[in-house]
């Protein structure tokens, strides 16, 4: 006879994970500001100094130096800029968050960046267990995956930002899986606002949004009703930021990254063409002339993630955001290490809807792992030893593109409906 874990044991479980996630990110934050002191290599990442500034530009402008005062219209006269901080390239509404950094500590950004990651852990606990997940699977994976896994902490105590939009855009989710469509649309709206790449779900969520009995069209007032309400929430927000900050809120939040050409080493398969065009004076080819535009890069990424939003999107919501992140994330122009974090966010939700065996999920992680130590040790050479590596790290980076379709290709295969799935959602 199987024992069942009570559910008091079961809550145990999770607040354990917690509690011991909180402690994790709490040691880290006290360790950055001692590595940050006494070594040549900082722990805090270089954003968080530049939402540091930028708020102190926000809020301080007149006794900052280098910071002006905002362009807006509608500005009041005590209002900074936070685009005078070079290298700032978001929304005002991350500087306001991180205004406490100025007024109170410099660790307290980095304490609402890791609480989002712990506020995020919960969220999706909860979504596992709404979806049918047994509680001891939903307590191993959010843990294991998110919530005591030391990169995931490591992201947000070097003060990344990518907890907030992560924080948003699974609470997109949640709304959309309870049909709450106007508070879809709300936090569809803010998430697009705050980080740009979010909009491909929107693909997912309309066919998510099924025709009401009595209905045949495909096309009902209730998807014109979530696409006019996730605008006006878009373009509200983008219409106060605006009226406060003029033309440099939209020049460095969304016009900045459409042209932006990242010439420097990254796992992007764009990456060496990217390289190459930057040192030539003028286009030698007709080839070169569509490389160096940006927008070249987003037909495949686009057609790619959108249409696997239209495709998978009404037989499972998670799923489908899962590969429509992957996809995008491995044809992005400009691909990091951080970015990976934003297929992460959906990682404990898709493991009970892909039936692969043990095996080969773990033969897919190892050559996922050895893609990227491939690539880093390519890019050691040509950044850490000075060698002309260049070639070299994108010949890398196009192995990694190959096993990273590979890995969606499988995923994708082995999907499991929600009327196939075995017990281990029981």
């Amino acid at each position: 006879m199987v024992r069942v874990p009570s559910k008091d044991s079961q809550q145990r479980g999770l607040a354990f994970a917690l509690i011991s996630a909180g402690i994790l990110r709490a040691i880290l934050i006290i360790w950055s500001f001692y590595q940050d002191n006494n070594h040549s290599v900082k722990y805090t990442d270089i954003d968080y100094v530049v939402f540091s500034d930028a708020a102190r530009c926000l809020i301080r402008p007149s006794s900052a130096a280098g910071c002006t005062f905002a362009q807006g219209d509608w500005a009041p006269s005590w209002l900074g800029d936070p685009y005078s901080r070079e290298t700032y390239r978001y929304t005002p509404l991350l500087a306001m968050l991180v205004t406490p950094n100025i007024l109170v500590h410099p660790a307290l950004g980095k304490i609402i960046f890791a609480s989002a990651d712990l506020i995020l852990g919960y969220v999706l606990h909860t979504l596992l267990r709404q979806g049918g997940s047994n509680p001891s699977f939903s307590n191993i994976a959010v843990a294991t995956i998110w919530l005591l896994n030391p990169i995931i902490a490591n992201i947000s105590t070097r003060g990344s930002s990518e907890s907030i939009v992560g924080l948003l855009v699974i609470g997109t989710l949640a709304f959309a899986l309870q049909k709450r469509w106007s508070a879809t649309a709300m936090a569809f709206g803010l998430a697009v606002h705050l980080k740009v790449f979010p909009i491909i779900y929107g693909s997912s969520l309309l066919v998510t949004i099924s025709p009401t009995r009595g209905e045949r069209s495909i096309l009902t007032w209730r998807h014109v009703r979530f696409a006019l309400e996730s605008f006006a929430t878009f373009m509200l927000l983008n219409g106060i930021m605006y009226a406060l900050w003029g033309p440099p809120f939209l020049e460095n939040t969304f016009l900045y990254h459409i042209r932006r050409l990242d010439h420097r080493h990254n796992f992007s398969p764009y990456f060496h063409a990217m390289y190459l065009s930057s040192v030539t004076a003028s286009p030698s080819s007709w080839l070169t002339a569509i490389v160096r535009n940006p927008l070249a890069s987003f037909v495949p990424q686009l057609g790619l993630s959108v249409g696997l939003g239209f495709i998978f999107g009404a037989k499972d919501l998670p799923f489908a955001w899962f590969i429509q992140t992957f996809a995008f994330v491995t044809l992005n122009k400009v691909c990091t290490s951080q970015y990976f974090l934003w297929y992460l966010w959906f990682l404990p939700l898709v493991i009970p809807r892909v039936g692969l065996s043990l095996r080969k999920s773990l033969v897919l992680l190892g050559c996922w792992i050895g893609g990227q130590a491939l690539w880093l040790s390519q890019a050691y050479r040509l950044e850490m030893l000075g060698e002309p590596t260049y070639f070299n790290v994108w010949a890398a980076g196009v192995c990694f593109l190959v096993i990273n379709c590979w890995v969606l290709g499988e995923v994708i295969g082995n999907f499991e409906p929600s009327s196939s799935r075995k017990d281990k959602v029981e």
